[in-house]
């Protein structure tokens, strides 16, 4: 994930919480991954941060970056919390990895009693062009450690991409094979509103990611704004 400028991604998503004069705490990261989605707002001294992700292995790296990290392991669709945030994010497509769309409505449910009422919800999704755009580009990258191949796939009747990773991981004077296959399913704009509407969380905007313009039918990814309502918890 070098390529991937986290301290710009929070910068974009810190000024689209300005725009819309949202309160960014107590804050939840979900599907926080190695922390690097939330370790930019430690550094903007961000207090009341949590993460969450399902992957145990994940969270131990998170912790490893920064001890002071509060991170519980839980599922996007069972998270165990009730009218405690302002603001829960979730970034860089995690939600993708969720293949059917009931199952992203389930996780927006768990997302709503989450949060506190008039709490928001910033979150990113591929839509089915984005990863549409992304099958047939292999890349190999290789460095002293480590090489990598990726080999991209895309079904139009489920909007689904599927990833073959293969990773070749030197430890010491020897060589590793790991071999991961990675699934992500793009939603458009209609499904993820649909969703939203469904739990009564009201759709504040949607982005063309990394932008405050509007989404049109080349936009390969998309940031939305939904809100809790105020009138309380569930």
């Amino acid at each position: 994930m070098k390529d991937v400028s986290y301290d710009k991604w929070i910068e974009y998503i810190m000024d689209t919480i300005e725009l819309y004069n949202i309160k960014a705490t107590p804050l939840l990261d979900v599907t926080c991954g190695t922390g690097n989605s939330i370790l930019p707002f430690v550094k903007k001294k961000k207090k009341s941060l949590l993460g969450v992700d399902n992957s145990i292995e994940m969270l131990k790296v998170a912790k490893e970056k920064e001890p002071g990290l509060v991170l519980v392991q839980a599922n996007a669709m069972r998270l165990p919390f009730l009218n405690q945030f302002n603001l829960v994010v979730s970034m860089f497509d995690s939600l993708n990895y969720i293949l059917k769309l009931e199952n992203l409505i389930e996780a927006f449910g768990s997302i709503k009693e989450a949060l506190k009422p008039g709490g928001h919800f910033l979150f990113d999704l591929n839509t089915p062009y984005g990863l549409k755009c992304v099958s047939g580009r292999d890349v190999r990258e290789e460095n002293k450690n480590l090489i990598s191949i990726w080999r991209n796939s895309y079904k139009k009747d489920t909007k689904t991409l599927t990833l073959h990773l293969t990773l070749f991981v030197k430890k010491d004077a020897n060589w590793q094979r790991v071999d991961e296959i990675h699934k992500e399913r793009g939603y458009n704009e209609e499904e993820v509103k649909y969703g939203l509407k469904t739990l009564d969380l009201q759709v504040i905007d949607a982005f063309k990611c990394f932008e405050h313009s509007r989404v049109d039918r080349y936009t390969k990814r998309i940031l939305y704004i939904a809100r809790k309502n105020k009138k309380g918890a569930d």
